[in-house]
C-alpha cells in the first residue's frame, strides 16, 4: 500500500536531522511511497545556495536537489522562515530590493497556506 507523505525539515544542513530527513526520504521513494512536499522551515540552511561544503562533508544540498529532479519532489522553502534568514529567490530579491538572490535550483519559495493543504491532504506528516 502506497502512502503519500509530507516531510518537514527544521535542522540546520550540518545536524543529523537535515540527512535523516534526506535518507528517509530515499526510503519512502525506494519502497513505491509519494512524497507531495518536503518543507523546510527552520532548515533553511538547507535552500541556500551559497552554502560552502568542505569536501570531506556529505553535500546535502546536491542530495536533496537530485532527489527532488529524479522524483519530481517539490522542494519548498518557507518564504517567511527565509527572509529572516537571508534567503531569497530572483523574483523576491527584486521586490524587496536585495543586493541577490540565493535561493538554490530545485528549490522554490513558498507559504505555510501551500504546507497546510499538502499536510491535510497527505497520509502522513513526518519532522526532521
Amino acid at each position: 500500500m502506497s502512502l503519500n507523505y509530507v516531510l518537514v525539515i527544521n535542522s540546520d544542513i550540518t545536524q543529523q536531522g537535515s540527512y535523516s530527513g534526506y535518507q528517509f526520504a530515499c526510503e519512502l521513494l525506494k519502497q513505491g511511497h509519494q512524497i507531495s512536499q518536503v518543507f523546510f522551515y527552520q532548515g533553511i540552511s538547507n535552500t541556500n545556495g551559497l552554502v560552502s561544503i568542505v569536501s570531506d562533508e556529505v553535500n546535502l544540498l546536491s542530495l536533496w536537489q537530485s532527489l527532488a529532479a529524479a522524483h519530481k519532489v517539490p522542494l519548498i522553502s518557507c518564504i517567511s522562515a527565509s527572509l529572516r534568514r537571508g534567503v531569497a529567490d530572483e523574483q523576491v530579491a527584486q521586490e524587496q530590493k536585495l543586493m541577490n538572490h540565493n535561493l538554490a535550483d530545485g528549490f522554490a519559495l513558498g507559504g505555510l497556506g501551500e504546507f497546510v493543504t499538502a499536510s491535510a491532504q497527505a497520509d502522513r506528516l513526518i519532522q526532521f
